[in-house]
């Protein structure tokens, strides 16, 4: 790796570029976060009087940091990470580029948390409270909300006073480079280590603080990331700075993301609805995401690396209109009180439910698919396909009824006359005398849909559907085309190379379909 640097064993200054040799996505964001760290210094007169008294001064452009000093570089640089990475009274790290932690507590427990699940993971990279045991929290800021935010407090970590020299390469680790480590511990450290020169280490001890970080909770089984962090290709330094401050208005409904795309293509969304996107100079991101692996469970792993670009600007309206009918909500719970008769402050009185499908959106959407594509896989995990169905239903619904992330044509026809024959089935059975178990017959359906395994299988097991629910022809004209002109439009997609985007469709159509009670409700009004 190599950054242009200027320096040499009499060294008085160095130079950070954007454009620099060797400057990764990384190394960009972490210039990113020195340069924010700098410009809030420039707004403080006793920090700047004392980094001058150290022998420093420094020049911010939109495409580099130019550092300087005229004492002993080592004065300079330990006062520089000392006024840079800061720990409050309660516990939070404190970075005065993105100001005081209580100012935004939310958004401060969101990133303490995933700071502590990915570049300060390991126990040797910072000290804080047992995992889990954490003792730091913040009460309600809302009588109304019940919720106790929750965070693990740090009293030290590697950033505050690693060793760095400015006149000769430096060694990394993971904490500054995710994912860097020594491959041979044995042939001794400086051998099989990674080592940066001085321009590019000081960029990515900056990555702490130029980096965006999410929580993540994904319900299906197996691999589960649980922190992502988001980088940027920053190519205006300015620009970015205003766009990573947008981020700590947010609270943690907003830094809550149901997977590694989710979050990615998140950071792109709320950067164009801001109108910054343009201005960053960039419409994709690389995510990171850390979790708990089987070989290594005290710690969190890199599991994922995502690539999220914006295909175009419909795939962002239709993400963000994905986001506002599926988003995060409180769920209240009921609580005993204890014997003083209060809950606590450590116990749990509500919790945010993350809904699942937008990281689906946000994987399909990005690699240039459409929005509903690999569905029926994706419910195919139980833990997945029971939160979709049970609480997601609504905002399914809104994004099937909507023309513009489901327009006129075959795909929405077929979606329509899925949810038409299930209704016209639904209605036989309640007809019949002691009627049937609404639950029993739905899933009856379902699981011969997500059984198919073939084209004839599929066919099959579709038109014997649509029959048991009579005519589509006849009465249905609120929903499909009163004429045989809609058997036309879907024939397409009963053929070899499509019939695993109808049965994606057709499950589509069951998880869209109204609830169980508001569907016997209308049934028994017919």
């Amino acid at each position: 790796m190599g950054v242009t640097a200027e320096t040499n064993q009499q060294a008085s200054g160095l130079t950070l570029n954007l454009f620099g040799p060797g400057m990764t996505a990384l190394h960009k964001v972490g210039l990113a976060g020195l340069w924010m760290t700098l410009e809030t210094f420039e707004k403080d007169p006793t920090v700047m009087g004392r980094l001058k008294k150290a022998g420093g001064s420094w020049e911010r452009t939109e495409t580099s940091v130019i550092l300087n000093w005229t004492k002993e570089p080592k004065d300079f640089f330990e006062s520089l990470f000392k006024e840079s990475f800061k720990i409050d009274k309660k516990g939070f790290f404190w970075f005065p580029a993105l100001g005081q932690p209580m100012s935004h507590p939310q958004h401060a427990v969101v990133l303490q948390e995933a700071i502590l699940g990915t570049l300060l993971q390991h126990g040797q990279t910072r000290s804080a409270d047992k995992s889990t045991d954490p003792k730091g929290y913040i009460p309600p800021q809302d009588d109304d909300a019940l919720l106790v935010l929750k965070f693990h407090r740090v009293t030290w970590y590697k950033h505050q006073d690693a060793k760095y020299s400015a006149s000769q390469f430096n060694s990394l680790a993971g904490w500054a480079f995710p994912g860097g480590a020594v491959r041979h511990v044995g042939l001794g450290q400086s051998s099989t280590s990674l080592e940066e020169n001085p321009a590019g280490t000081l960029a990515l001890r900056y990555l702490l603080i130029g980096g965006i970080y999410f929580e993540i909770h994904r319900r299906a089984s197996g691999k589960r990331p649980r922190y992502s962090l988001v980088i940027i290709d920053v190519s205006n330094l300015k620009k970015y700075a205003e766009a990573r401050k947008c981020f700590l208005q947010y609270g943690v409904q907003q830094l809550y993301a149901a997977g590694t795309s989710d979050a990615g293509l998140r950071v792109l969304a709320e950067l164009q609805g801001a109108g910054l996107l343009q201005d960053v100079g960039s419409t994709s991101c690389r995510v990171i995401s850390f979790g708990t692996v089987p070989w290594s469970s005290q710690q969190k792993t890199r599991v994922e690396l995502f690539n999220v670009s914006v295909a175009s600007e419909h795939a962002l309206r239709t993400f963000s209109t994905c986001r506002q009918v599926l988003f995060p909500k409180l769920i209240k719970l009921k609580q005993d009180k204890d014997q003083a008769g209060t809950t606590g402050p450590g116990k749990d009185r509500a919790f945010w439910d993350i809904p699942q499908t937008p990281d689906l959106v946000a994987k399909n959407l990005s690699e240039g698919r459409q929005w509903w594509e690999n569905f029926a896989d994706f419910v195919a995990d139980k833990n997945t396909r029971d939160h979709v169905f049970k609480y997601e239903r609504g905002g399914l619904t809104k994004m099937v009824q909507d023309k513009e992330t489901l327009p006129e044509g075959s795909e929405r026809t077929f979606v329509l006359a899925c949810q038409e024959a299930l209704r016209r089935h639904m209605g036989r059975k309640f007809a019949r005398p002691g009627g049937a178990d609404w639950g029993t017959e739905f899933e009856k359906v379902r699981v011969s849909i997500a059984r198919t395994k073939n084209l004839s299988s599929f066919r099959e097991t579709i038109t014997d559907f649509w029959s048991r629910g009579g005519s589509l022809q006849k009465g249905s004209d609120t929903l499909l085309k009163a004429d045989a002109s809609w058997w036309e439009d879907i024939l397409p997609l009963l053929n070899e190379k499509n019939w695993r985007k109808a049965k994606d469709l057709a499950l589509l159509a069951l998880a869209s379909y109204p609830s169980a009670e508001e569907e016997q409700s209308e049934i028994k009004s017919d």
